[in-house]
């Protein structure tokens, strides 16, 4: 049995899809041959996850549970990657190459170990080869994929995004960091409409990172910490306890911290009682993808339907 809790996984608990990774070859590994939804289930079982990550389900239109979603990415990445085989359609079993991985690495395979192999590399190739080519495709070339299909890829896609997003965030000089979090708060709304923000000097800044004045003579102060930690790293209560402290000299009544690893449960509820915002790895890559910060858009779709109620008119 396996302790969800020692996999890479979002903020909730719930292991991320590349967390599944080794777990997944160590299950498949079990016994000879496994039907799809039984292997989904036997590696939930594995994990022991909780019944409140079982069972939770995405907040889109389709409100497909998040797990098997999950996993099912870990297990298509597997495939093309050659640790895995699927002798039938909806059927799969490890390779000799899976079992030397899994056998290596144990629950420690990362997204880019699997993304190294050959066979991936040479299906990324095609696809690269298949996006450069100018010929149009013929009839009897196109396949139909699903609505869900294409929402679950853009899910997966996103889930790429914010986590490279996040190790670019910590490979940042610290100081350059800490003005990219201002930028980021004040893009949020933060600084108002005529208000101000600015970063403290490297030394002396008693415990403060960054100012936001919201408004021109700043009666509303927001003042901020920012760490730039590594995923281990874990903010501690202590830390939000110090920050509270300097925030009294401030004679501040708010305060935002913004990590790029994540805070304990004692830390949180500190926070909680002390007026402070809590932003955590997770939180801050989705929320600057969502307000296209350090992102741009690469390319949109546009998906249409027949508006009933032009021709009702």
């Amino acid at each position: 049995m396996i302790d969800y809790k020692i996999l890479k996984h979002s903020d909730n608990g719930m292991p991320t899809w590349d967390g599944f990774l080794g777990p997944l070859l160590q299950v498949v590994g079990q016994k000879e041959i496994w039907k799809r939804q039984e292997l989904i289930q036997g590696v939930i079982k594995e994990v022991n996850l909780p019944e409140e990550l079982a069972t939770l389900r995405y907040t889109s239109r389709w409100h497909d549970l998040v797990a098997p979603n999950r996993i099912n990415w870990a297990l298509s990445d597997l495939k093309i990657s050659g640790l895995l085989s699927s002798p039938k359609r909806g059927m799969y079993q490890i390779t000799n190459l899976g079992k030397k991985i899994s056998t290596q690495y144990g629950l420690k395979i990362t997204r880019e170990l699997v993304h190294s192999q050959p066979a991936s590399i040479e299906h990324q190739q095609k696809l690269q080869e298949k996006n450069n080519t100018d010929e149009d495709i013929s009839e009897d070339q196109t396949f139909e994929i699903t609505e869900k299909q294409i929402s679950n890829w853009f899910d997966k896609q996103a889930s790429d995004l914010t986590e490279q997003l996040l190790a670019k965030l910590r490979s940042t000089d610290p100081y350059k960091f800490e003005h990219m979090m201002v930028q980021f708060l004040n893009q949020m709304g933060y600084k108002g409409t005529d208000g101000q923000s600015l970063v403290t000097q490297k030394s002396n800044d008693g415990g403060i990172d960054g100012i936001i004045n919201q408004d021109p003579l700043g009666l509303q102060t927001i003042y901020v910490q920012v760490k730039r930690y590594a995923e281990n790293n874990v903010i501690g209560s202590p830390e939000i306890d110090s920050f509270s402290g300097a925030l009294r000299r401030k004679l501040a009544d708010r305060g935002v911290f913004i990590t790029t690893s994540s805070f304990t449960s004692g830390a949180k509820e500190a926070a909680k009682q002390l007026n402070i915002a809590l932003v955590d790895g997770e939180m801050l890559t989705n929320l600057m993808v969502q307000y296209k910060v350090g992102v741009q858009v690469q390319q949109t779709y546009e998906l249409y339907d027949i508006d009933d109620d032009f021709f009702e008119e």
